[in-house]
């Protein structure tokens, strides 16, 4: 599973230096950006961060803000945050005994910090992963109104005609287009799978397969679902390891 690191920060040239530090730890972290607290907030809420890089300064007009200690205040009281690290970066010493005790930081960056300093503490923080939740919500909004779907109760997703079906335990709910690729990366977790272009599944009601038809039987009459040709070979290794 890919981790998560989010970055708020307010200086582009800040944020390209840490993206590049990051990718020379390992490429394969999926690194967000917010440049202040209301975007960072909702990247929190929509994804599972792993690792929190904050700018105690965001706005730099606004005399005397700390907006980026008061971010990490707000996201120390979400229980899945409670211990994923947080590493602040700033030229300010005033908050730094504020951050350490109050907030419980993981590390202090100081401005001008070197990148060798950097790349230390990231890397060990990269160490911790924060708890994926088993009872997170997909929401969507259509025709004015917001919907909220558990995620673990989702059958399958299917995608046509610029449309959702969403199919779960209980009903088939039609909702607004979300790509298979932007609605992978929002349930994020290791129980569904892209069985065909337009289809993702989960794979707790997969009851067995039937590779000669390239199709997946589904517990509990929900049917069958075909198997993309090009996706064969990730479907098969998949069942293979969880022994369907």
């Amino acid at each position: 599973m890919k981790k998560n690191i989010l970055i708020v920060e307010d200086s582009k040239a800040a944020l390209t230096r840490l993206q590049q530090i990051i990718e020379e730890i390992d490429r394969e972290v999926e690194i967000r950006v917010a440049s202040n607290s209301r975007e960072a907030y909702q990247i929190a809420i929509q994804y599972t961060i792993d690792v929190f890089l904050v700018d105690i300064i965001l706005d730099v007009r606004a005399k005397s803000d700390v907006s980026g200690i008061q971010f990490a205040d707000k996201i120390r009281s979400i229980d899945k945050y409670a211990f994923t690290p947080i590493i602040f970066t700033t030229s300010l010493e005033d908050p730094k005994l504020y951050a350490f005790t109050n907030i419980h930081s993981f590390a202090y960056l100081e401005k001008p910090y070197s990148t060798q300093e950097a790349k230390r503490v990231l890397t060990k923080a990269l160490e911790y992963t924060t708890q994926r939740e088993t009872d997170r919500n997909l929401f969507f909004r259509k025709q004015g109104l917001l919907f909220s779907v558990q995620i673990m109760g989702i059958v399958y997703i299917e995608t046509y005609f610029h449309n959702l079906k969403i199919k779960t335990m209980d009903e088939v709910m039609e909702m607004p287009y979300r790509s298979i690729k932007k609605l992978v990366e929002e349930i994020e977790s290791k129980d569904f799978l892209q069985c065909s272009r337009n289809t993702l599944v989960n794979t707790k009601f997969i009851s067995s397969f039937d590779i000669a038809n390239r199709y997946l039987i589904l517990k509990q009459d929900f049917g069958q679902l075909q198997i993309g040709q090009k996706y064969m070979k990730n479907v098969r290794e998949y069942l293979k390891q969880k022994e369907l």
